[in-house]
């Protein structure tokens, strides 16, 4: 190779590794949509830890569905017997139910019991937090009204 075509092909190597990185994302499995026919069965979720950073040891989460239009997702959350999910807010409103467990909601600074089928309406910013029970582990159904994120309370 002569010295004109090094700097030439040294500049596409990150077009090439974009490239590639692209046809992998694009054999990826992408979840099923929120706007599509759907059947979820808590005992066939695929459990993996969160990728966010900021959880505490002892949370798992399982995808159920994402809207491609709108980002709004929908998830099982699995929490450890007495682990403390800290204080966070979220940019959308969160629609969650208790399957199993039971654990106490707080929702800016007011708590909740709850037990099996108790239903939660967590409006866009408002701080909340979630402390399962000791004995059995909780497990959440969460949707969310747009794109999941999570702000920590007094974390930067």
């Amino acid at each position: 190779m002569s010295k004109s075509t090094v700097p030439a092909a040294a500049a596409l190597l990150p077009v090439l590794a974009l490239l590639s990185f692209a046809v992998a994302r694009a054999d990826a499995p992408r979840p099923p949509s929120t706007e599509e026919q759907l059947v979820a069965h808590l005992g066939e979720a695929k459990w993996a830890a969160p990728k966010a950073p900021g959880f505490p040891a002892g949370v798992m989460g399982s995808a159920i569905a994402v809207d491609p239009a709108s980002g709004a997702s929908i998830a099982y959350a699995k929490f450890e017997p007495g682990l403390v999910l800290p204080a966070h807010w979220h940019s959308h409103t969160e629609y969650s139910t208790l399957l199993a467990g039971k654990g106490t909601l707080v929702v800016d600074g007011k708590s909740y019991d709850e037990a099996p089928g108790s239903y939660a309406v967590i409006p866009a910013k408002a701080q909340h937090q979630f402390t399962c029970a000791p004995g059995a582990e909780c497990i959440l159904l969460t949707r969310r009204a747009g794109p999941t994120d999570y702000h920590w309370v007094g974390k930067q």
